[in-house]
């Protein structure tokens, strides 16, 4: 005997139906009554009396859906959940499923296993109201660049994670593990963004030191609101770019969604491939970022690019360094980060005594000095570790 299951608006519709073909209502108030046309009364009418009241079901009741998965791919699909891919996303899960098991799932089905076998889900944040941005219509107009401090090869020991977006297209352009953030690691970003892409319009950053001197100033300074200008701010105006300091973490919403998505992407996929090292992160994601740009990117509003070809004559090494004067000694010395150098004569001056020379402490941690745009040789004249009163002269 076939069982048939009707909702309560089944038995409300067949009451109607019941009493319009007994004629003791008309088609226009059975429409009245169901909230439905006059047309779709007369439809369920027919069906009615052609098929009883099994008329009123859908046609797909109590059949299977023809994309419905199998059994078994079900519980593959939950098994390699539960034991390799642990606290992946559902869609992140989905596209691991594609990429390194073969096995193709739309995100709804796969949202529905994830329901049904109480699988986690991503907890959604209460909702709040930011006015968004219209993203630049132009590749390089702005690249959103932030720093993440975080526990990115789950070890315990958190690390700095620098990455740069590009606002026009989510295009990641650079991202790279330190040790630590501070004003090299940026300026490596920034260098290496500018080698590869081009000079950008902007870069938009926060508000940290590295970017804005808010430090060691009087009070008449403060007042005034204006500060000595930063290593990196220096740099980028060497170059022809420009750098805009965000107000707040939303302003920079790009940067700030890209790190929520790493945290959760690629920390599962550092464990996955059982790397714990900067190093060999570094070497993980010279590949990875591609497939993740592949993935995240989109088309800019307009073709052409606002990045404005590097200039053969920039010598980038040392724009990008940080740069302080040191005033000569009488002995052609200077003292550069607690450590003393000898200066070398020239063919123009033998002696530099009293004069102020630039230091430019490079990224790769070369130490090079300038004299009115002329390179200066030199050699360690005493070091930290061995103190004043062990002066070493080289040579002697």
């Amino acid at each position: 005997m076939k069982i048939i299951q009707l909702s309560q608006q089944h038995v409300v519709q067949h009451d109607v139906i019941h009493r319009l073909t007994r004629r003791i209502i008309t088609e226009r108030e059975a429409s009245q009554l169901l909230g439905v046309s006059i047309r779709h009364v007369r439809r369920l009418k027919r069906n009615v009396l052609m098929s009883g009241i099994s008329g009123l079901l859908h046609g797909n009741t109590g059949k299977s859906p023809w994309n419905k998965s199998d059994s078994h791919s079900i519980e593959q699909i939950v098994l390699l959940y539960q034991t390799k891919y642990t606290g992946f996303n559902c869609l992140h899960f989905r596209d691991m499923l594609e990429e390194h098991e073969g096995i193709t799932i739309p995100r709804e089905s796969l949202r529905r296993i994830f329901l049904t076998h109480a699988l986690l889900r991503k907890k959604r944040h209460a909702p709040r109201r930011f006015e968004r941005r219209e993203r630049k219509p132009q590749m390089g107009m702005l690249i959103q660049q932030d720093t993440s401090i975080h526990d990115w090869f789950s070890l315990g020991h958190p690390c700095a994670l620098v990455a740069a977006i590009d606002d026009a297209t989510n295009e990641v352009v650079f991202a790279k593990f330190f040790p630590s953030d501070g004003t090299i690691q940026n300026m490596t970003a920034m260098k290496v963004i500018v080698e590869t892409k081009g000079i950008p319009v902007a870069f938009y950053v926060d508000r940290a030191s590295h970017f804005k001197t808010t430090r060691h100033e009087s009070i008449h300074v403060q007042l005034k609101g204006t500060y000595e200008e930063t290593q990196i701010a220096r740099a980028l105006k060497d170059i022809g770019s420009t750098l805009i300091l965000a107000l707040s973490p939303q302003a920079k919403g790009r940067v700030e969604r890209l790190f929520e998505t790493l945290q959760d992407r690629l920390v599962k996929e550092l464990a996955l491939g059982a790397i714990t090292t900067m190093e060999d992160g570094n070497t993980f994601l010279r590949s990875w970022i591609p497939a993740f740009n592949k993935r995240f990117m989109i088309a800019p509003a307009s073709t052409q690019t606002a990045y404005r070809t590097l200039p053969n004559h920039l010598p980038l090494t040392l724009i990008f360094s940080v740069q302080e004067d040191r005033v000569v000694r009488s002995d052609n010395t200077i003292s550069f980060d607690g450590n003393g150098y000898l200066l070398a004569p020239s063919r123009e001056r033998v002696s530099f005594a009293k004069a102020v020379v630039t230091v430019h402490r490079c990224i790769t941690g070369d130490l090079r000095i300038f004299y009115k745009g002329q390179e200066l040789a030199y050699t360690p004249s005493w070091t930290k570790s061995l103190g004043n009163e062990q002066d070493i002269i080289a040579g002697e």
